[in-house]
């Protein structure tokens, strides 16, 4: 069973910190072997950094695609997390208030955005569901076509669920065929201008339906503005 934490019992808790300190874990026992991974993959994660993306200037999004990725590995493989869990806020409130806070701490500092205040930003959360959203076969190649992206493709896929909830089959098929796009410095708002037509599109449209399916549908998405 796993724990939750409300938004009220987060912030009475985060209230209570010291602000001069870095928060220490408060998690139940149970959770200390979680804890362990969680540290070991913040490791690992910084290792792969140094050996392979030494000279980037977007540490901080390539960390957060790392990391995601290892915690993707270690809650769907040996915590048998599911999607209904992931959609529940209360349990990432308690992993990152209760079982990694000095994580969240060292990436976000003392962020009520992102240790509990507000869902869609969530850190946990986010990467979580921003590597559900884009997983491509295996680790190495979800790493692969995510890696030339920003900050900014997490926020605009994982803040447009649609009407209906996320479509899973079609935000992986927009992440693959946009990650072999042509990108200019003048086509970096590209990205959001397709999910926002998407959104739109879906609202009347059955993308698994069209002529060509999914596929198709997303080449379309692409293709308007190469037109345009």
């Amino acid at each position: 069973m796993w724990k939750t934490l409300s938004k009220m019992d987060a912030r009475n808790e985060f209230n209570k910190w010291d602000k001069d300190k870095e928060p220490k874990a408060s998690c139940d026992e149970n959770y200390l072997d979680l804890r362990k991974k969680l540290l070991d993959a913040h490791e690992v994660t910084n290792i792969f950094l140094d050996e392979n993306e030494s000279n980037t200037k977007k540490r901080d999004y390539l960390y957060d695609l790392r990391f995601g990725i290892e915690i993707y590995r270690i809650l769907n493989t040996e915590y048998n997390f599911t999607t209904r869990l992931a959609a529940n806020d209360q349990i990432w409130i308690y992993l990152q208030m209760k079982v990694i806070p000095d994580l969240v701490f060292n990436r976000w500092g003392f962020s009520e955005t992102r240790f509990y205040q507000q869902s869609r930003r969530l850190w946990l959360k986010t990467i979580w569901w921003y590597i559900h959203l884009s997983w491509n076969n295996n680790e190495e190649e979800t790493y692969k076509i995510l890696r030339r992206f920003t900050t900014d493709e997490i926020v605009q896929l994982v803040e447009r669920s649609g009407p209906n909830g996320y479509r899973i089959d079609l935000t992986r098929e927009i992440m693959h065929q946009f990650s072999n796009a042509k990108l200019t410095n003048q086509s970096r708002n590209l990205f959001r201008k397709i999910m926002k037509l998407n959104t739109a599109r879906i609202k009347i449209v059955e993308p698994a339906l069209t002529h060509g399916g999914t596929q198709k549908y997303v080449e379309e998405l692409i293709k308007y503005f190469d037109e345009n």
